[in-house]
């Protein structure tokens, strides 16, 4: 196996550490977002099209080491005596990328639960507003009524 292969296996292990640990930080900042008083919408969307971006990235990682490891992994295992060392590496690299994916997914369902309570608090908020409308709405019809005399017949006769 050529040891080209190997530094771009353990290179795109490395790339995939880094895209992982960003997608924490994105997580983190999602759910300061959400759990501020005022969320700043721009900002929550700037953040979920960055961690898009980041997974789509991952994806692409991803396919790319089955691709190469596909290409090698028969020699890989024949000669696993010749790149004990690199074997080494990558298993701790995958170690290290298993731990930041299980942190990832807690930190995920953390925040799909901020985001539910969110979604809540918008819906509250948007139902109040409708009914302070409708509360105003029956009040001005109310004033106008107030404002106006209904017909009336005078009795004439004595």
């Amino acid at each position: 196996m050529s040891d080209a292969y190997m530094t771009m296996m353990i290179e795109s292990q490395e790339k995939k550490l880094e895209l992982l640990n960003r997608a924490i930080e994105l997580d983190k900042e999602q759910e300061e977002i959400m759990t501020g008083e005022k969320p700043d919408m721009g900002a929550l969307n700037a953040n979920i099209t960055a961690k898009g971006a980041l997974v789509a990235e991952l994806d692409r990682l991803d396919d790319g080491f089955e691709a190469l490891y596909a290409k090698v992994r028969d020699e890989f295992i024949e000669k696993k005596d010749a790149h004990k060392e690199e074997i080494r590496t990558l298993q701790e690299l995958i170690r290290k990328i298993t731990e930041k994916i299980a942190e990832v997914e807690a930190i995920e369902a953390r925040s799909k639960v901020n985001f539910e309570n969110f979604m809540k608090k918008r819906r509250q908020n948007l139902k109040e507003s409708r009914g302070s409308v409708k509360a105003a709405n029956v009040y001005a019809v109310n004033m106008r009524r107030m404002n106006k005399i209904d017909s009336m017949f005078l009795d004439n006769k004595k």
